[in-house]
């Protein structure tokens, strides 16, 4: 790779004021390397612009796939922890008329506590958002999530929308999603279940400029579940014969008038035990069974070619043995071919999914430009093919740049690989090089969903996790950071799952908080056996003192008393009391952490009661003075000439939600992301004790998130191959290079020896 950079650039000024004692500073943001991960729940071309394809996922946003480089653009990491709730995209709705314009339905759950859902419209491809705040709630990650688009645009009016609800049935705004009102006259006003499944316009039924006449809307219920409007919605009647022992997830009208339907007992993505598939004849109201292959599950996803009626793919679901299925018909639904049975699969890009089939296959895609290519979702990730009449037809794991593990702990050891991860679903990793994803794949042996991780820090080779297995025995340990692993000997009674776990400086003690349990536990024999530990509760933030072994601390953020052990966790006694408490649901922004290098220096995050530090083992804490909120702290490797590690937090400061950095012991702050890196929510935050200005997120659906300090990253000339030095003037120079290291980051600071 070859870069060429001016001089100029990277003499700018590297800070910039905000306030007496904050700054805010530039960051270079990246993921760290894993691919894919987690559940993309839809696919969605635009079918006016060719290579124009969004991606939606239940709890990571959404994508925009950028053909030109072969990546997938993140759309929503504008927002942060407070927006976490818009992480669960329900639906995509691009604009056949003016290819600019996308629309995002999205919200989490519709559980009474959850927030309600929201529209967001964008004119530039989803590089910018408008949120339309709804009066109902959307459940983007519940049941139902892989059925077909609800948000869609009337393709002839492209101010007119219709939003098909979770539970409060069906919706229309007339002004590009900015106000929306209740389809008073659609005859199911409120879902039991899952709520609509698709909302169809028939293009044929209008003119451009004026609204599409020919709607469709399907329920995910039995009984009456498909709907027809033929007046642009103002009324509404019972599409008549159709089905009515299973439910609809999926339809598409085809350019003969032929709708094909997917039909399952259950809304899915799990649960689903049979289904069919109906082509349904529009102008005759006529329904056809088709005759697709027995076997487990049901079936979801569905797409017709563009340039060919005839030719149609369907995708099961909850066929877990051998594995989810896409068959191909190229006769109308007459005759079908399976496609992944003899599939070959490129899985290279990301190791770990080796070995993994296809499951979750909620949407199947035929290219609208290009009938030859394809996709499919699973729970993990998104895979193409670039000849579907192949034989046999090779499907590539295509997901750099989209990234959507859950990252629930996250570790830096003291020396070694720069990162070591918990996460759901897979386990976690072993980060040997943050650019490429983990050649030796997961943590083996798998246990599934990884809840916490520590390191020693004494001892950085030692490693533990904890997890929700209970055949063995809910946790392991490596002594070799994390290439092998061994299972704990037992767990404490009532463990159910990982809770948290922390090590002593040394490694010689384990520390466990787990979930279920009645007590904090600590083990000196590697997990063989657990003893109560007294004087501490159980669901207490823990931590191990970074220089003196015998020292574990514990943050009860109920009660706000702080506890103290100076015999390798055996007993607790209190220390500073009087701290500030959070209520259960708060309970996530508690969290004590010890300075590597400084025997009795922790800090603890108190959410909006703020941060505060201690230096003699937490018999007393001082707030940091100017910090508004904080939810997650860590330490990395001192500034040069500084004597204290860098302070990293997510927080508020100035009423600023980001991500903050003190390199002189919290008296002052540079802000170091922006409003465009917000990166949902975090679950889990650690800094690099061997990379100055190199800190990590764990996102709640985002992947693992790291950002460097573009200055901390010196490039010595010497030491690579220096192409071209082209002299401008007296001032400036043009410089090419290459290096292998510059694969890493996004640009180097240059400057004169």
């Amino acid at each position: 790779m070859t870069r060429i950079h001016s001089i100029k650039r990277f003499l700018l000024p590297v800070f910039l004021t905000i306030t007496a004692n904050t700054w805010a500073q530039s960051y270079n943001w990246q993921n760290v390397k894993i691919g894919g991960g987690g559940f993309v729940t839809g696919l969605v071309f635009n079918p006016s612009q060719s290579n124009l394809l969004y991606a939606r996922t239940d709890v990571g946003g959404a994508y925009r796939w950028d053909a030109a480089t072969g990546k997938w653009i993140p759309l929503t990491d504008f927002m942060g922890q407070d927006e976490e709730t818009y992480s669960g995209v329900l639906s995509i709705a691009t604009d056949p008329g003016d290819v600019n314009r996308v629309y995002m339905a999205a919200g989490l759950y519709t559980a009474s506590w959850a927030g309600n859902g929201a529209v967001f419209s964008s004119t530039d491809k989803g590089s910018t958002w408008t949120r339309h705040d709804l009066t109902i709630k959307l459940g983007g990650n519940e049941d139902g999530r892989n059925s077909g688009e609800r948000l869609v645009v009337d393709p002839n009016s492209g101010n007119m929308l219709f939003l098909g609800s979770s539970k409060d049935g069906l919706w229309s705004s007339i002004n590009y999603g900015s106000t929306w009102s209740k389809v008073n006259s659609f005859p199911v006003s409120t879902f039991s279940g899952a709520g609509v499944s698709f909302v169809l316009f028939d293009k044929s039924t209008g003119t451009a400029g004026n609204a599409t006449q020919t709607i469709y809307v399907g329920i995910m219920q039995t009984g009456t579940n498909l709907y027809k409007s033929t007046n642009g919605g103002v009324t509404w009647t019972a599409v008549p014969g159709q089905p009515t022992t299973l439910m609809p997830l999926q339809g598409v009208l085809a350019s003969d008038g032929n709708m094909y339907i997917t039909y399952a007992d259950n809304p899915g993505p799990n649960n689903i035990t049979t289904g069919t598939v109906y082509k349904l004849n529009t102008p005759t109201n006529l329904w056809t069974q088709l005759p697709l292959p027995a076997g487990q599950g049901g079936f979801s996803g569905v797409s017709v070619d563009a340039s060919n009626a005839n030719t149609i793919l369907v995708s099961t679901l909850d066929r877990w043995w051998p594995r989810d299925e896409i068959y191909r018909s190229t006769d109308g639904g007459n005759t079908w071919t399976a496609l992944l049975t003899t599939a070959t699969w490129d899985q290279s890009s990301a190791p770990y999914t080796s070995g993994y089939t296809a499951h979750w296959i909620g949407d199947v895609e035929i290219d609208p430009f290009d009938n030859t290519k394809a996709w499919f979702v699973t729970g993990y990730g998104v895979y193409r093919t670039n000849n579907i009449t192949a034989v046999p037809v090779t499907w590539t794991f295509q997901n750099n740049g989209l990234e959507q593990l859950v990252a629930l702990s996250l570790a830096s050891p003291a020396s070694g690989v720069p990162l070591l991860s918990a996460v759901g679903d897979h386990d976690g990793f072993r980060h040997i090089d943050l650019a490429i994803s983990p050649v030796a794949g997961k943590y083996n042996p798998s246990y599934g969903t990884n809840g916490s991780i520590d390191v020693g820090q004494s001892n950085s080779d030692y490693v533990a996790r904890t997890h929700y297995n209970s055949g063995v025995n809910f946790g392991a340990y490596s002594t070799n950071q994390g290439l092998s692993w061994t299972s704990f000997g037992s767990y404490p009674a009532g463990t159910n799952g990982p809770g948290s776990i922390a090590l002593s400086a040394n490694a010689a003690t384990m520390l466990w908080s787990p979930n279920g349990a009645a007590a904090v536990y600590y083990s000196t024999n590697n997990g063989t056996t657990w003893t109560a530990a007294t004087g501490i509760s159980n669901g207490e933030a823990i931590t191990g003192d970074k220089v003196n072994s015998n020292k574990f601390y514990g943050y009860n953020a109920t009660t706000g008393v702080f506890h103290v052990s100076t015999n390798a966790g055996i007993s607790f006694s209190n220390g500073a009391t009087g701290l500030p408490t959070l209520q259960s649901w708060e309970l996530w922004m508690a969290q004590a952490s010890a300075v590597f290098g400084v025997e009795g220096d922790v800090w603890i995050t108190s959410g909006y009661n703020g941060l505060y530090h201690s230096v003699n083992s937490g018999a007393s804490f001082t707030k940091i003075s100017g910090v508004d909120a904080a939810y997650k702290v860590a330490f990395g490797k001192a500034a040069t000439g500084a004597t204290y590690p860098a302070i990293y937090i997510q927080g508020r400061i100035a009423g600023t939600y980001g991500f903050y950095r003190s390199i002189d012991g919290g008296s002052t702050w540079a802000r170091i992301n922006d409003a465009s890196h917000n990166y949902l929510g975090v679950r889990s935050f650690t800094a690099d004790p061997k990379t100055f200005g190199r800190v990590y997120i764990g996102t709640s659906g985002r992947g693992i998130i790291y950002g460097d300090d573009p200055v901390a990253l010196p490039v010595l000339f010497s030491s690579v191959s220096v192409t071209t030095r082209t002299a401008i003037n007296t001032t400036y120079a043009d410089i090419k290079w290459n290096t292998s290291y510059e694969n890493n980051v996004a640009w180097f600071a240059v400057k004169k020896a």
